[in-house]
């Protein structure tokens, strides 16, 4: 009897083992499984360019683009302006330029001798920053003051400014202060310019009619923080060597956001990480370092992929704000390449080294390819394009969904054919 019992226990255990086993088994090729797939879909990123870290968290860094009002065209409908339209990897979007001694009836927005060169009407610009707002509600869009060609700050009008701000809905102001005939010299160590006083007003008046909610950022030279200590003999040299010191050292600077620096326009000798490390030295804010789409206005440098890269990699490694880029709309000479970036170009490189997220999305996407890239019927259907029949496979596909093959079909009747570069 007591054998019997032993050898009834002994085979239900045996037979648990080899259930165990099997279930060991099954669980390990299941992890196997996920491991492999993880890999594939890593390899699969990485060579079609997305970013080399599939799985990296999207950083909080930060693209600032340039935007031309002068390069819009004449339009009635908010929708139509390009403005609406920019990617949201370029997070802060500042629109160029008003005057610093702008003129504008509070509620008016007319735009007639703020300096803003838009050819529609400003109501429709106030609600076209309404609408981009709304569809990308991180982005910042803020307006530029001053520039190469508005340069009486003199006699600005900080109240005039600030009711620009307020009335159509920009988030701050970017203070971009390029003075004629500045001067600047080194007395025992210590650099003083012509322009110093007059900066620090600009800055603090500012400051003062819009608080702390709003952004103050200001535009800064390429060379302004060298000319003292271990910088002293940085290069290039020239007038505007250490032009933004004294606002640094200032008790303005507290008032300022961020720094865009324009570290182009400066040569060939130019070290822009040497840059970075000196306006780091003196600011303890957020810097951002400029690119510009070639060709530069002087001394030849050509900001080529390559060169973004490594200037977003050392944004990265010295915990900088982000890239900046002159300009959203400024065209290349001649073929565009890598030797010769587009601003798209460049804008999807740095999104990619910065990890902005959906690098592969156009720079500037209509309202109606980015209805199809947030529907969950059709945003699928683009990732796997290639794998189908361009009009044949969608039709099939979204036989079932009507409503949405109507928004397909207007931008397959625009895009010619299915290859169009959809995220």
């Amino acid at each position: 009897m007591l054998a019997k019992v032993f050898y009834r226990n002994t085979s239900r255990l045996l037979v648990s083992l080899k259930i165990n086993k099997k279930l060991l088994l099954t669980k390990f090729a299941y992890f196997l499984f996920l491991l492999l797939s993880t890999v594939y879909f890593y390899l699969i990123l990485s060579s079609s360019g997305e970013i080399s870290l599939a799985f990296a968290k999207k950083s909080e860094k930060n693209f600032v683009g340039y935007y031309q009002s002068w390069s819009e065209q004449s339009i009635s409908s908010p929708q139509q302006i390009q403005l609406v339209n920019i990617a949201p990897y370029v997070n802060q979007i500042i629109v160029s330029f008003i005057q610093p001694d702008a003129t504008y009836k509070n509620g008016s927005y007319n735009l007639t001798g703020t300096g803003l060169q838009f050819a529609a009407d400003g109501k429709v610009v106030k609600d076209a920053i309404t609408l981009l707002k709304k569809d990308n509600p991180k982005t910042k869009v803020l307006v530029a003051v001053g520039g190469q060609t508005y340069t009486n700050f003199a006699q600005m009008n900080p109240k005039v400014i600030a009711n620009i701000v307020k009335d159509f809905g920009f988030d701050g102001v970017d203070i971009d202060y390029e003075p004629t005939n500045v001067k600047c010299s080194s007395s025992n160590g210590k650099v003083s310019c012509t322009s110093d006083a007059e900066f620090r007003r600009v800055i603090r008046q500012i400051r003062q009619v819009l608080p702390k909610h709003y952004l103050v950022t200001a535009a800064v030279w390429s060379i302004g923080a060298y000319g003292e200590g271990q910088w002293a003999n940085a290069q290039p040299q020239g007038d505007k060597t250490g032009m933004t010191l004294n606002l640094l050292r200032s008790p303005e600077s507290k008032m300022i956001d961020q720094l865009h620096i324009m570290s182009y326009d400066a040569g060939t000798t130019y070290n822009p990480e040497q840059a970075l490390a000196a306006y780091q030295n003196y600011f303890k804010g957020k810097v951002v370092m400029g690119v510009e789409v070639p060709p530069e206005a002087w001394g030849g440098n050509v900001y080529t992929l390559a060169k973004v890269r490594d200037l977003a990699q050392v944004v990265i490694n010295r915990n900088a704000a982000g890239l900046m880029l002159w300009s959203l709309q400024k065209q290349p000479e001649g073929t565009p390449s890598g030797d010769n970036p587009t601003a798209e170009m460049i804008t999807k490189t740095a999104c990619q080294v910065l990890l902005l997220g959906n690098c592969q999305q156009p720079l500037f996407t209509s309202q109606i390819f980015r209805r199809i890239i947030n529907n969950k019927h059709l945003k699928p259907l683009f990732y796997h394009r290639n794998s189908l029949d361009c009009e044949t496979g969608y039709r099939t596909l979204l036989v079932n969904h009507r409503d949405t093959w109507a928004v397909f079909k207007d931008v397959y009747n625009q895009a010619q054919n299915c290859q169009e570069t959809v995220p």
